[in-house]
């Protein structure tokens, strides 16, 4: 076989600036795009590899075939018995097959396919010039990119997320010539909107495309421009002798938004530092893209601004961006000013005003049923937290009508524990309004108060509860109203603090709580809750833990979900060992006989076999001992025990032909095994997993 040569293929789309939100899965999507079109046109790249700027995607795509590799085709056309009469000439229908190949009769073959003969077409197509294919390739990949949001521009038809300034597109040295929107491909792109020449800058080859874009001031490596806003950052830190307040999400931001970073400190005025940290966390990261700095675990009147450019007189970048900020702080301290002129109790008149979601009232109304759920919940799982849990329910949402967070929504709990404090509530309640957001996304940290606990379990519920009675659930590619994540934070809280409250309680606990408004659709509305949550949890468990032992274990119950956690987790060491398939075996077998059958009660003395006999005290043995383990949740031990019962249930099964004959003896087994299995189904359903 030929080994046909290979290039790189360099493709780079220049716009006007995409905002930082969208540039990450554009680029992904460009690259996947482009691979996908190589790999159908039978040119695959070797790899690919992505750059982004605010003003550019590109891909860099490595070893693409210079043509495709020739290939035979097949066709196959009617039995030989119908293309060639009974002297072996062709027929009508032998000769139309050939004629519709571009063939003479005498090229087709023969071929046996599932005992019949068959005349076939051969022909061998060979593979075109991948120059020939790519301009179809990268104009279909700039046409199937999704954005949120596009635009169109002058009078083309062609949408993309902003208006297209140039094409790069080289294959090796030579150019890929088309067009798209209305702009026509090259071999130059465009370096830094201040910081470059302003000049086309001519790119020889994809090994040339970083050099040239770092000598015109970009850096169109992510992970580049990360290290140097780290680094930069790391030089701030200790000429100032402060601490940054690491935020991954606001660095991941700033990458995007820069072509060049250039990092600078600013400071201001002391007097913001009585607002609560957050404030000024948030106003920074919001409004400014800054990060903030600590001194001694509080929070310092310094920032850490980056920038796209780098300017001659950095000082006076500095100095706009204090100024700028100020006036964020200003407007900042006096709404903090202002909301804290009356207590925290009279914003809640004003929920009345705001709705919740039509059918379900206001927020007021939303406020009263969390009252009453959580001091139903409390009852259940923490008696003592009661009062503060019901002031704090009372008061929960009362921040929502304040100025700050009509500014800044995303410090709803924020300002309502401060707001608290500020009007004289106790400690636990303030606390207890903030944790009732907890957690707030993936890798926060759950409520540690028992208030906090019961409000974000009441919370929620309601919410959950409330769309399912709408019929507002979630679709496999719509979740308006986040019930998902608001499920898997009722899951996290259950779990990781360790509440053995049955699910179904407290969402019928939920349910009631609505009084007449889901008295038609109530038993309805708890099933398909209880449902929609255990996916969740199994949802959350299977990105930890093997499948067929979250579904083994879950096939028995789910209703107390740290136990349901704790019984995968004894399991799932296992898996590791290397006899992990005969100790499930015997339990797999136990279950699979008796799952289907009617089970009597068992006769001792009607055994015959001593190896019948040998397991049924064995089972005896082990039974109560079982259970006490599973009712303390010493699941490890419980399951050892269970294991203890493995020879005796594989010295059964070598000895006692189960489906016997003798009707009698074949239901006294039966009957044995059914308690046997009934035991292990008490920890799990083994026969779910494989083996």
């Amino acid at each position: 076989m030929t080994t046909i040569p290979t290039r790189d293929l360099l493709f780079e789309v220049g716009t006007e600036e995409i905002p930082a939100r969208m540039t990450g899965k554009a680029l992904a999507d460009l690259v996947d795009l482009v691979a996908k079109g190589l790999a159908a046109q039978r040119i695959p790249a070797a790899s690919t590899r992505g750059f982004v700027t605010p003003r550019r995607l590109a891909v860099i795509a490595r070893g693409v075939p210079e043509r495709q590799e020739d290939r035979l085709l097949e066709k196959r056309g009617p039995a030989v018995k119908l293309a060639r009469d009974a002297d072996g000439n062709p027929t009508k229908a032998g000769l139309g097959f050939a004629r519709s190949q571009g063939l003479e009769f005498a090229d087709l073959a023969t071929v046996s396919a599932d005992g019949v003969d068959y005349v076939f077409a051969r022909k061998q197509q060979p593979g075109q010039p991948s120059m020939a294919l790519l301009p179809g390739i990268l104009v279909e990949a700039l046409g199937q990119m999704k954005f949120p949001k596009v635009m169109r521009w002058a009078s083309q038809p062609q949408a993309f997320v902003r208006p297209i300034h140039w094409l790069l597109a080289l294959f090796g040295a030579d150019g890929v010539p088309f067009e798209f929107a209305g702009v026509t491909s090259s071999n130059h792109t465009t370096g830094h909107r201040f910081m470059g020449s302003g000049k086309p800058v001519t790119v020889a080859a994809a090994d040339a495309y970083v050099d040239a874009l770092e000598k015109e001031s970009v850096i169109p490596d992510t992970e580049e421009r990360r290290r140097r806003i780290e680094h930069e950052a790391a030089r701030i830190e200790a000429d100032l002798g402060l601490q940054l307040v690491r935020d991954p999400e606001l660095t991941d931001h700033v990458v995007h938004l820069t072509e060049f970073p250039v990092a600078a400190s600013g400071s201001f005025d002391e007097k913001f530092l009585e607002m609560p940290a957050e404030v000024l966390v948030t106003s920074m990261k919001n409004h400014q893209k800054f990060f903030a700095f600590n001194k001694d675990g509080k929070l310092a009147n310094r920032f850490l601004v980056i920038n796209n450019t780098r300017a001659r007189d950095m000082a006076l970048v500095v100095r706009g961006n204090q100024r700028v900020l100020a006036a964020r702080l200003e407007d900042a301290l006096f709404f903090y000013t202002e909301d804290r002129e009356q207590p925290l109790a009279a914003y809640t008149a004003k929920l009345a005003d705001q709705k919740f979601l039509a059918g379900l009232g206001t927020m007021k109304d939303k406020a009263d049923r969390v009252e009453r759920l959580a001091a139903r919940i409390a009852a259940e799982i923490a008696p003592a937290a009661a009062p503060a849990a019901t002031r704090a329910a009372a008061l929960c949402k009362a921040d929502l009508t304040t100025r700050m967070v009509g500014e800044f929504p995303e410090l709803q709990g924020v300002m309502g524990r401060e707001y608290a404090r500020s009007s004289g509530e106790p400690d636990d309640v303030a606390v207890a309004i903030f944790e009732h957001y907890l957690p707030r996304f993936s890798g926060d940290a759950v409520p540690a108060t028992d208030a906090g606990t019961v409000l974000a379990l009441a919370d929620r519920l309601d919410t959950i509860v409330g769309c399912f009675h709408l019929g507002l659930a979630p679709t496999p590619t719509k979740d308006p109203y986040a019930l998902r994540r608001a499920a898997l934070a009722c899951v996290r809280i259950l779990v990781e603090r360790t509440l053995s409250v049955p699910l179904s309680r407290l969402v019928a606990l939920a349910a009631d709580t609505f009084g007449a408004l889901l008295s038609a659709t109530r038993d309805k509305v708890v099933a398909d809750v209880l449902e929609f949550v255990t996916g969740r949890l199994r949802h959350w468990l299977v990105s930890d833990h093997a499948t067929e032992v979250v579904d083994a274990v879950l096939a028995c119950g789910a209703d107390v979900l740290p136990d349901v956690c704790e019984k995968v987790r004894a399991i799932e060491p296992l898996r590791a060992r290397k006899d992990y398939e005969d100790l499930i075996l015997p339990f797999k077998r136990v279950i699979n006989i008796t799952r289907s059958q009617a089970a009597g009660a068992f006769l001792l003395e009607l055994t015959q076999i001593e190896a019948e006999k040998t397991l049924y005290h064995a089972f005896l043995s082990v039974r109560e001992k079982v259970a006490f383990l599973l009712s303390q949740r010493r699941y490890p031990e419980a399951l050892a025990l269970l294991l203890d019962l493995k020879p005796p249930v594989d010295r059964y099964f070598d000895d006692v032909l189960v489906n016997c004959e003798d009707k009698a003896q074949r239901d006294n087994h039966i009957a044995m095994l059914s308690e046997i299995g009934r035991l292990f189904l008490q920890f799990a359903d083994f026969s779910r997993i494989l083996v």
